[in-house]
């Protein structure tokens, strides 16, 4: 019996894939061939479109920057005359010299800044009312280097720089010639300019066209974009369109259109892009769009299809729906209740009442979402002990070493709790937050190793044994490092003493070299060194740290960390620890009236 029942199903089942097959087999058929005809024209349209406008854009970036250069040499025939009769100590002072310079900026939108320097490179500026970057380090030393190509009689262009004024980033060039009088140099006219027209026109372009636009140099670096987030400068090599403009090495004088696919995280995108170069610049314009946009009709014509062959399915479905329904309604029911377990809801089962197959299959995937229930939350209560009991032997080995030294005794649960609070202030992740708690907990570990005549003398240590004190970050980095697990809090033990400026141990990093956890430590570490009390120290009160290490933010520690530890005393965080016992510990102070541990 229970075999004529799996025969009929089996049967009904046939029947529907065949009503299937018969209506939407043939509607494909005839939608690929279409999609087919049409992707071609497409592509073919495509190719065209991108190429005008690539080209279209070429010209007129070749037009503004021969506008650019054209004004730059009637500015140069003005200057000329004018600073070949004027002495070089009056360059800054020369009334003329100055009206000309500020004529110069005033009538020309283009020309943010415009200096005319003597052969000291002292003289005078003049720059636009909306211009206030004029001290940017990267455009003071494209002004430098077009300084010297002066100096050596050459004409300077500089690579677009991205500075910010007005409160916005803006793309400039740095220009500059040399003034020479019987091949004497007497001096510089140098001027910034702005490429923002060429910018608007991408946007424009792209807001038309629904194409990305940029343009890149023979180096493969951003020259700009219609995106505001790719700064000029950004290199863009990696990109196969740019690969394809590079491989000419400068020589490209034809647009070329290929697809391709592009990285953007962990997806792959595919790309229609074209390139047109500018012959005079060696610069090349991009323009390219996603094929998923650049073929909407096919992909539309595609859903269309797809939506008619489900009405002809649903149709077909209609004829054996009545005699399938007893079997798919239970079904539905597993599948959903399959569904939300996968979706780690176990709580869902599935009502089916029946005596054939499927209500016992119901039953056993009742029992066994219940036993996996069971199980996970099981698993879950076994890993939180885990949890703790690792939390919990970590302090107890902070501990232990804290009691070894009795004038330090809590500092490890302090420094853990000082670096907590400054990590969530700075806005960390809980998962970050732990590992620098956990980093924090062992940052001492190592003085476990260090001799007690050191650790514990109550006078100020010697050369000699302020060495071996030193040496309790290496020894606390080894303890630690035989745990795979902790391997992540390894930064914080062995670099706890280590300063921005490179004058911290025991590897003298320096700036960026320094993890945020180790940042972080070395403050928290640094307070409660200051506000304990000490054989050679009476324990400061928090404001009075807090002076202390803003004093030496930005040389020995990180002043974003300290502005956090500002903001955590404004607020109160650390509130309860200011009646906190104090606590006795020796060790000799550090170069910036700190003690070291």
């Amino acid at each position: 019996m229970r075999h004529g029942k799996r025969t009929r199903v089996r049967i009904l089942y046939v029947i529907l894939l065949i009503l299937i097959g018969i209506t939407v087999v043939p509607l494909w058929f005839y939608g690929s061939k279409m999609m087919s005809m049409n992707r071609e024209r497409l592509e073919t349209q495509e190719s065209v479109l991108q190429t005008i406008t690539s080209q279209s854009l070429s010209q007129v970036i070749s037009l503004y920057m021969d506008n650019l250069n054209q004004q730059l040499k009637e500015f140069f025939d003005t200057v000329v005359p004018l600073a070949t009769h004027i002495p070089a100590a009056k360059y800054s002072s020369d009334p003329d010299l100055r009206v000309a310079l500020e004529g110069f900026v005033a009538d020309r939108p283009a020309v943010l800044y415009a200096t005319v320097l003597n052969n000291q490179a002292r003289g005078v500026d003049a720059r636009a009312h909306d211009f206030n970057a004029a001290g940017d380090p990267f455009l003071l030393k494209s002004l430098e280097a077009a300084f010297t190509a002066a100096q050596q009689g050459q004409e300077y262009r500089s690579n677009p720089i991205t500075v910010l004024t007005s409160h916005e980033n803006e793309v400039v060039m740095v220009m500059g010639e040399p003034i020479k009088q019987k091949d004497q140099f007497l001096g510089m006219m140098a001027a910034v300019v702005t490429i923002r027209p060429i910018t608007q026109e991408l946007v424009d372009t792209s807001e038309r066209s629904g194409l990305e636009a940029y343009v890149v140099d023979n180096a493969g670096r951003l020259v700009t974009s219609n995106d505001p987030d790719k700064l000029a400068g950004m290199d863009m090599e990696a990109i196969p369109i740019v690969q394809k403009f590079l491989e000419w090495e400068g020589r490209a004088r034809v647009a070329e259109t290929s697809l391709f696919p592009l990285q953007k995280g962990n997806s792959t995108i595919m790309m229609l892009g074209t390139y047109s170069p500018t012959q005079k610049l060696g610069w090349g314009v991009i323009v390219q769009r996603k094929t998923s946009d650049a073929y909407f009709t096919v992909f539309e014509m595609r859903r269309q299809t797809f939506e008619w062959g489900l009405l002809l399915v649903i149709l077909s479905l209609v004829i054996g729906f009545m005699a399938a329904k007893a079997i798919t309604h239970p079904i539905d029911m597993l599948t959903q209740t399959a569904r939300s377990i996968a979706q780690r809801d176990f709580t869902q089962r599935a009502e089916i009442r029946s005596r054939t197959e499927i209500g016992e299959l119901a039953s056993t995937f009742n029992q066994m979402a219940e036993d996996i229930q069971r199980y996970i939350g099981n698993l879950k209560m076994a890993s939180e002990q885990n949890r703790q009991l690792f939390i919990d032997s970590i302090e107890m080995i902070a501990a232990a070493v804290d009691a070894k030294d009795p004038y330090t005794k809590g500092h490890s649960g302090r420094v853990a709790q000082y670096s907590t609070i400054l990590a969530r202030e700075i806005g960390l992740p809980e998962e970050e937050v732990d590992k620098i708690r956990i980093s924090a907990t062992l940052h001492d570990v190592g003085k476990i190793g260090v001799e007690d005549r050191v650790l514990k003398k109550p006078g100020v240590l010697t050369n000699e044994e302020f060495e071996i004190m030193k040496r309790h970050t290496v020894m606390g980095y080894e303890i630690v490092r035989q745990v795979k697990q902790l391997n992540e809090m390894l930064p914080g033990i062995r670099w706890h003493h280590e300063a921005l400026n490179g004058l911290g141990y025991p590897d003298g990093i320096k700036g960026d070299e320094m993890p945020l956890m180790v940042r972080i430590i070395a403050v928290a570490d640094t307070f409660d060194a200051i506000t304990t009390d000490r054989p050679y120290q009476i324990g400061s009160e928090f404001p009075k740290a807090l002076e202390i290490l803003r004093r030496h933010a930005g040389t020995k520690y990180d002043p974003i960390v300290v502005d956090a530890l500002d903001s955590a005393l404004g607020k109160g965080s650390l509130a309860k620890f200011e009646v906190r016992r104090r606590t006795i510990a020796a060790a000799p102070a550090d170069p910036v009236g700190t003690p070291h541990f």
